[in-house]
């Protein structure tokens, strides 16, 4: 079970409460196996009890889950599709105009969240250095 909640995601990131829970949400169990591949099943589930035994990893941990979560739905955030295709840029009828990244700046920003969440594991990770060899640190997704 993720240690994140929607509410969480939403107070880290300032997500906007337009976007449906049901967007963020699939991420999470994503997020916690991978988390939990970097630190060990017994640190993950500490983290996860009410009453952690080592509060300052708990944070951390929480806190790398989310930015791992955020980073693996920010593609399909950002990636709005209509009839027409995915958009990439619009100009509304105001004088506001709406301008989306483009892949490699979601790809860019997607590695700085996973860098973020791999540095708050980092001081937790497995003794060994052994992580589950499926979640060891690497680079990109």
């Amino acid at each position: 079970m993720p240690l994140i909640d929607v509410a969480y995601l939403r107070s880290v990131f300032a997500i906007s409460e337009d976007i449906a829970d049901t967007r963020l949400t699939p991420f999470f169990g994503r997020a916690a196996v991978r988390v939990r591949g970097w630190v060990g099943a017994e640190a993950y589930a500490d983290a996860a009890a009410e009453t952690p035994d080592d509060a300052e990893r708990a944070e951390a941990l929480l806190l790398a889950e989310a930015h791992l979560a955020f980073s693996y739905a920010l593609l399909g955030l950002n990636s709005p599709l209509t009839t027409q295709g995915v958009v990439l840029s619009r100009s509304e009828e105001s004088t506001a105009r709406v301008q989306y990244l483009n892949p490699a700046q979601i790809q860019q920003l997607q590695q700085q969240y996973l860098d973020a969440a791999e540095q708050l594991c980092r001081p937790y990770a497995l003794a060994d250095g052994t992580p589950d060899p499926q979640f060891d640190f690497t680079e990109g997704f």
